[in-house]
């Protein structure tokens, strides 16, 4: 085997794993005992000011075609309807018809359609190709614009088999997660799919019985945040739900070893040797054997820095936050996890390498996919380059960069031809950032027809979080009376049996103390968010204020995470040009309140 340069390359030895003995079992457990002794709130995670939803944003928005599976009452549907050429009289439903019954059907289901996302046709679908109308709906799902599709009857959508067969593909793709009609249940199985495509003008039986292959099976496990083949350390898997269980000492070490990095700034390698002092181990399921870990730098680096122990939960395209499906414990914050990855490098003796690591991508990757060059019409890139010489030599330079070489800016000679000079290949960032702060400081224009706007999006989130908090609230309640059950349980077990309890049961009350611990922060966090959504609405001051506080935060933030979330509640996207910005597109209701000069254009 050799490498890419030519050099021979050692092969990869093969890690082994030593079944853990009892006396190493019960030496790893009372390191912990221990600690928590000195220490009783010593694995309590701290507040987060980030959300899980936060960093699921993020991966989905850098990683290319990534698919986020939203749950219901967070997907965007799109409504389309449909009447062929033929004359108003020979038709089975008209337009304005077909529009009623489909949002009595969406208000029924409690969803909500915007005008905008409302699709009418007329044109026939017995041939593939003729519906332009059709083609924009399913480039929405395509780029993950929507998530879910409404129609009157599966006809209305598709007469032939090769759209009707496109239109299976993008549900068994997740592309559409959710397929909607007034007049026919669809049932997202093998069995339902088939009939779907009989429904689409098909004579022969859809081969959607087979399609239940492996990449299907992934698709579903996450969704449902279940074991994929990989359990994590610390973790093991509830044969019986097939969900994440965090492992007793092992969650604790790997806690332990989060806080000796984040609070101490232990070394990777010193974190390595307590972690192999400590007897480390792992197993698949509560009924296997522990299995000793030898840890190394290098690991500890993919632990300290994997989005899973946040409950990021990612498989191929496929990404989805496992606090959303159950009481999943996560082994750090999203503050942590950002965190980590700021200071990793230092210590793991790694330099940043543009997207090679996950948390500076997160916080390098200022308005991603947002800047456009204004003479091709492509996504600029965010880079950063290190100043080589000068006052500000080591300091870092931002800008944004347009890549495509057929542009006018890599045509120099073109260039001088039509503007009399060269153009830049990209754009500083300061003058980007300046042009959205001077931006805000100009939104003054309708402001009451923004806040009524502003007023009913907030309405409609605060319906589904409400739901949301409700049913997370109830899971927490559930899972604190059990996790009281068992320690109450091994409670009275270490009383009337303290030979065996010290045995086979040692640590445990400590662990669901723990577990106790945390889930009534949790309900805590909820009850403290329920609180927050029974409060009035902002009223126009408020509202006006709250847009102060977004230009505050550009000119004072230091955190470029936080900076980054205020450009995307505000900017829709923006045109660079020469080394000015051409026009700025704000997000709705920001869009009604722009009060700009007849030339838009400003440049540093």
């Amino acid at each position: 085997m050799a490498s890419n340069n030519g050099v021979p390359r050692k092969p990869r030895k093969k890690q082994e794993r030593v079944v853990l003995s009892d006396s190493q079992l019960l030496q790893a457990k009372s390191v912990l005992v221990e600690e928590l002794e000195e220490n009783p709130n010593l694995l309590d995670l701290p507040e987060s000011n980030y959300t899980v939803d936060n960093l699921v944003d993020f991966f989905v928005q850098s990683a290319e075609g990534s698919k986020k599976l939203l749950p219901k009452e967070r997907r965007r549907y799109a409504m389309y309807l449909r009447k062929s050429t033929d004359s108003e009289e020979r038709q089975v439903r008209s337009l304005e018809d077909q529009e009623v019954e489909c949002m009595a059907l969406a208000k029924q289901l409690n969803i909500k359609i915007h005008p905008d996302d409302i699709f009418k046709e007329s044109a026939s679908a017995k041939e593939s190709g003729n519906r332009p109308i059709f083609d924009k709906v399913m480039l929405g799902f395509k780029t993950g614009k929507y998530q879910g599709l409404i129609a009157w009857s599966p006809d209305r959508l598709s007469r032939n088999m090769l759209e009707g067969g496109q239109i299976i593909e993008m549900v068994d793709h997740e592309e559409i997660q959710d397929l909607l009609f007034k007049t026919y249940q669809f049932d997202n199985t093998p069995n339902g799919k088939m009939l779907l495509g009989i429904l689409f003008a098909t004579s022969k039986q859809y081969s959607d019985k087979l399609s239940q292959d492996v990449k299907r099976g992934n698709t579903g496990a996450v969704r449902d945040g279940k074991y994929l083949g990989v359990v994590k350390k610390g973790y093991y898997v509830n044969t019986a739900t097939g969900y994440y269980e965090p492992d007793e000492h092992n969650w604790q070490l790997l806690r332990k070893a989060v806080l000796m990095r984040l609070k101490d700034r232990v070394t990777g390698e010193d974190i390595a040797d307590f972690l192999n002092d400590s007897h480390l181990s792992v197993r698949k399921t509560e009924q296997d054997e522990y299995k000793l870990v030898k840890m190394t730098k290098n690991m500890v680096s993919d632990f300290l820095t994997d989005e899973f122990y946040t409950g990021v939960y990612k498989h191929g395209d496929n990404i989805s936050n496992l606090n959303d499906q159950y009481n999943f414990l996560p082994l750090m914050t999203p503050d942590e996890f950002i965190q980590l990855g700021r200071n990793i490098s230092a210590s793991f003796d790694k330099e940043f390498k543009g997207r090679g690591n996950v948390a500076q991508r997160l916080e390098y990757g200022l308005l991603r996919e947002k800047v456009i060059c204004d003479f091709c019409d492509r996504v600029m890139t965010f880079q950063r380059t290190r100043i080589p010489r000068g006052k500000n030599k080591g300091k870092w330079l931002l800008s944004y960069y347009c890549r495509n070489k057929e542009c006018i800016r890599h045509n120099d000679k073109e260039a001088i031809l039509k503007y009399g000079h060269k153009l830049p290949k990209g754009i500083r960032a300061k003058y980007v950032n300046a042009h959205i702060e001077w931006t805000l400081r100009h939104l003054t224009k309708n402001v009451d027809e923004a806040h009524k706007r502003y007023i009913d999006r907030i309405e409609q989130d605060v319906i589904i979080k409400k739901e949301t908090n409700r049913r997370k609230l109830s899971d927490a309640k559930k899972d604190l009376k059990l996790q009281r059950d068992f320690y109450a349980k091994y409670q009275t077990f270490q009383v009337s049996n303290p030979v065996e309890y010290k045995q086979h049961h040692k640590g445990k009350l400590e662990f669901h103390q723990a577990q106790i611990n945390s889930i009534e922060e949790i309900i805590k966090r909820l009850e403290d968010e329920k609180t927050q959504l029974g409060k009035a609405l902002p009223t126009r001051e408020e509202f006006v204020e709250l847009i102060n506080s977004y230009l505050e935060t550009i000119l004072k933030t230091t955190d470029v995470v936080e900076e980054d979330l205020v450009y995307r509640e505000v900017v829709l996207n923006l045109r660079a040009n020469d080394n000015f910005i051409s026009v700025i597109k704000l997000n709705p209701p920001y869009d009604l309140m722009v009060d700009l000069s007849e030339n838009t254009s400003w440049s540093g």
